[in-house]
């Protein structure tokens, strides 16, 4: 996170400097997330803090040519819904709200759009978001994707020790948190997963034949997080987070270049 460029955030702006803008920025980043139970790991707003964090160092990166929207602090997490402090929509007003934010900042000139998000329980929903928002708007790029898709998972493993049931409050999100945004982590109450039968035996094969069931998270885990978060570390996190901007920024290069604007494809 070297970067010495500003960030370019739409909240901070005016309605002239946005206008002005406007024609450098050929990509606009849509952070989504959740307010949901992290275990005793980590407070209650990490995946949009995340993803919101995520999106401004990659504009850090790119400025000025990808402008961050407002984030969208909540998201889809009924199955958290049995852990206080959890706040959920359902995926029709999630799906509702991309198509309103997309539409209005397409009615301002912009062309590109990618939904980043730090959430999986979003997942489904912002798929099926993309499909109605290129079919009803028809912006000249629309895709949706998740931060932890970018990190390199394998370089992080093969230098430091892990669980094999990562996924929520682990030590890989603890570690970015440590990394990124310190004040997301409850580093006094640092705690492994306390992790049901269902998660040592039956949650193995759904991930092996990548089925999709609606458990409850309380029936994974009973302190709300997997993995073990005291092996957390502000390395691993360094690793995580540096390689999923780098691909990130990377894939935006290629996105960009593959979705020529009308007046430099002519």
């Amino acid at each position: 996170m070297s970067s010495t460029n500003p960030d370019l955030l739409l909240a901070n702006l005016s309605w002239p400097e946005v206008r002005d803008l406007q024609e450098q920025v050929e990509l606009v980043l849509i952070p989504v997330g959740s307010n949901e139970q992290h275990g005793p790991n980590l407070s209650v707003n990490f995946d949009i803090a995340h993803s919101a964090e995520f999106c401004r160092q990659v504009s850090r990166r790119m400025y000025p040519r990808v402008l961050v929207a407002p984030a969208v602090p909540w998201g889809v997490s009924f199955h958290h819904m049995n852990f206080p402090g959890t706040i959920t929509l359902s995926p029709e007003l999630f799906m509702g709200l991309l198509l309103e934010i997309v539409g209005s900042l397409q009615a301002h000139g912009f062309e590109r759009f990618l939904i980043v998000n730090g959430h999986g329980g979003n997942v489904q929903a912002m798929g099926v978001a993309s499909v109605m928002i290129q079919e009803q708007l028809d912006p000249l790029f629309i895709g949706a994707c998740s931060v932890f898709s970018f990190q390199d998972r394998a370089a992080a493993k093969a230098q430091h020790e892990v669980t094999d049931n990562t996924g929520h409050a682990c030590e890989f999100e603890t570690s970015v948190g440590m990394y990124l945004l310190p004040e997301t982590v409850k580093a006094d109450a640092l705690a492994a997963g306390e992790l049901t039968d269902l998660t040592h035996g039956f949650r193995k094969t759904m991930s092996k034949y990548n089925v999709s069931v609606p458990y409850r998270f309380d029936e994974f885990t009973t302190n709300g997080a997997l993995g073990d978060a005291r092996l957390s570390s502000v390395e691993i996190g360094r690793i995580l987070t540096e390689s999923g901007l780098d691909n990130i920024c990377a894939f935006i290069d290629e996105l960009i270049e593959v979705t020529p604007r009308q007046a430099e494809a002519g």
